[in-house]
């Protein structure tokens, strides 16, 4: 996500900002006592012109850049001051957001640190959480789509980007069950190309997928119960439809047709790994945890260079035809192999 650099200030000569500091003092005591409020410790700029309060932190920022990028602040900060507030130097906005969310929100507007085009970001879930849903909030389309932007990579209906990348399916800096809140997040926003691959890794999180993920602020994300169900009736076609592509490839029949060694034992060597596949190995919820490339080593040792090939095509044939039915598995429409961004490149 890109930085928005802050504005340039005036600050007022030694002896009038004394006398600010000294006004300022007395209406902050008069429009806030007993608040037990706090100051937050990044954003509390001297010579902010507003106050944002989040639960009991208050962080004083600058108007001007928050209403150039959002028309709901820019509505709030039009709105009159109660008379609680009269005497205070700057007017006081409460927000209803967590402190740990508005706190993201800003960083992108008005950094502390030197933003660096060269250095790649890896932003955790929180981060992208929290942009999503206040960026949304307070109509900021811009920090939505890169964050948005962001997801898709990882989250992606590409299968090409996909099929590089491999295990992980998720962010760098998120974690599997980081995808119960990308689930939201696309409903939020009508975002669903996020879905199938999304709902797809929360069928591998067993119980964690009813507790849910826990946020930065301590509070929890959850799916909705339809959600939760969805993923519950797909995780059992799920594991069949990955048996059924590992008894296609495992073809003992078609493999040995071709076989190359004496005795056709390349049969034998497939059929030795089939049998000694745990029951934990077949029910496996992820269709792209391939048998093949799981004993890949063992496999191209001990296979013929025929029957090898012949075995890594139909694992790509099952595989690419397993990408094209995930979403089916959720009740969405079936993908493509490329996403609508590759056909217009």
């Amino acid at each position: 996500m890109s930085a928005r650099t802050t504005r340039k200030r005036a600050r007022p000569d030694s002896q009038d900002w004394e006398a600010a500091e000294t006004q300022e003092a007395g209406g902050e005591q008069a429009g806030m006592a007993g608040a037990g409020r706090k100051r937050d410790e990044e954003f509390w700029f001297e010579d902010g012109n507003v106050m944002l309060v989040a639960r009991d932190v208050e962080f004083r920022v600058f108007k001007g850049i928050l209403a150039d990028h959002s028309p709901v602040f820019k509505d709030m900060f039009s709105l009159p001051q109660p008379p609680e507030y009269a005497t205070a130097l700057c007017p006081v906005v409460h927000v209803t957001d967590a402190p740990e969310d508005l706190r993201h929100l800003l960083r992108v507007y008005m950094p502390k640190t030197e933003p660096s085009p060269f250095l790649p970001e890896d932003p955790s879930f929180d981060v992208i959480s929290a942009t999503v849903r206040l960026g949304h909030k307070y109509q900021i389309a811009k920090l939505v789509e890169h964050s948005i932007d962001y997801l898709k990579k990882y989250y992606t209906t590409d299968y090409a980007a996909f099929a590089q990348r491999g295990h992980p399916y998720w962010p760098p800096s998120f974690k599997a069950e980081h995808a119960i809140g990308v689930i939201n997040l696309a409903h939020l926003t009508g975002e669903l190309s996020l879905l199938p691959l999304a709902l797809f890794i929360c069928c591998t999180l067993d119980k964690d997928i009813v507790k849910g993920v826990q946020r930065g602020d301590g509070s929890w994300e959850q799916l909705t119960l339809d959600d939760i169900g969805l993923c519950f009736a797909a995780r059992g076609r799920l594991v069949a439809r990955r048996a059924e592509a590992t008894t296609f490839v495992f073809d003992l029949v078609r493999i040995s047709e071709g076989c190359t060694k004496p005795g056709r034992r390349c049969a034998e060597v497939l059929r030795d790994v089939l049998t000694k596949l745990k029951t934990s190995e077949w029910a496996v919820p992820d269709p792209f945890s391939s048998v093949l490339r799981g004993y890949s080593q063992h496999l191209k040792t001990n296979l013929c260079s025929a029957c090898w090939r012949l075995a890594r095509t139909l694992d790509e044939e099952e595989f690419r035809e397993m990408w094209t039915q995930l979403p089916t598995f959720f009740g969405l429409e079936a993908q493509g192999d490329d996403d609508s961004d590759h056909d217009e490149d």
